[in-house]
């Protein structure tokens, strides 16, 4: 006669010479039925509550639970439609180890440009995520002067897996975004720079690193005069309208011998950051870099 005692995912029978048999155990109705239930839940979200597209503004249906590698289709894949999203060109060598800008041919091994040579940039070193074209440049003008602040939180985590595959995070003491002038701040109603580096602490301590309470800082670099915008304008224009747009909030912590990184949506020229570098190496700082969203690339740069 077989006794009956419960297996993790199957019943074991045994017998009184000590034989063994495995039955199978039937799932559970409950199982079965929620299995369903999640189901239709599924086809009804995907029928009365599709995706609109941020870039055009079409339907479209949203994409099931991705899983593999987290690129960039990844964490757009639910704000931007098929057509959208593409094309993404991450920056990759090879490039300038300095202001990181890419160069048109894909082979030969990283060097430093021109432009390094002959005045080389106040920052170490500037990276970027992606090129500032196709998906990227929808979602960052979304972001950026449509208001859509939802994009800040997948484009901030896209940007922090840019910074760990660049650099390491604990190797800096301050990550400060490019500020803002006051007036600007109060028309968009957030700082897009700041807005991408928000969730940076919280992914750090997923990463085993507890950063200190002032390591986002965006408050101590501040534009004290308003400008034009940069877009549209030649390099000695940028520096130009740049000049004294920074300065340093002496009430605040300093930076003596910190290493600072700078973050920023875009960055074209490298004026703005170098603006930002200049004042914060003025303030004592030991090394900044800078890390985008996003690089334009100009033939002029």
């Amino acid at each position: 006669m077989f006794g009956l005692r419960p297996g993790h995912r199957r019943t074991v029978l045994s017998d009184k010479h000590g034989e063994v048999r495995f039955q199978r155990r039937p799932q559970h109705r409950a199982e079965w039925g929620k299995r369903i239930i999640r189901r239709l839940a599924a086809i009804a979200a995907e029928a009365f509550f599709p995706g609109i597209c941020c870039g055009c503004g079409q339907l479209f249906r949203l994409p099931g639970r991705s899983v593999g590698a987290l690129t960039f289709e990844h964490w757009m894949d639910r704000f931007l439609c098929k057509a959208c999203i593409a094309p993404f060109h991450a920056v990759g060598s090879p490039l300038c180890p300095g202001c990181g800008q890419p160069f048109a041919s894909a082979q030969g091994a990283d060097h430093t440009c021109g432009r390094c040579l002959e005045r080389p940039f106040g920052f170490s070193a500037a990276r970027a995520a992606g090129l500032y074209e196709g998906g990227l440049q929808i979602a960052i003008q979304q972001l950026k002067y449509h208001g859509r602040d939802t994009l800040a939180q997948p484009l901030g985590r896209f940007l922090w897996q840019t910074l760990d595959r660049y650099w390491d995070p604990t190797h800096f003491d301050r990550i400060m975004p490019v500020p803002l002038h006051p007036r600007r701040l109060r028309q968009r109603g957030f700082n897009q720079a700041g807005a991408l580096i928000r969730e940076w602490p919280r992914l750090a301590r997923r990463q085993g690193f507890c950063p200190p309470p002032d390591w986002i800082d965006p408050r101590t670099l501040q534009r004290q005069r308003p400008t034009r915008p940069q877009t549209g304008l030649r390099r000695d224009e940028r520096v130009t309208n740049l000049r004294g747009a920074f300065q340093f909030d002496d009430r605040r912590p300093g930076v003596k011998r910190l290493k600072v990184l700078l973050v920023d949506d875009v960055m074209t020229t490298g004026t703005t950051a170098d603006a930002c570098a200049q004042v914060l190496l003025a303030a004592g700082a030991a090394e900044v870099r800078v890390l985008s969203l996003a690089r334009a690339v100009t033939d002029w740069d």
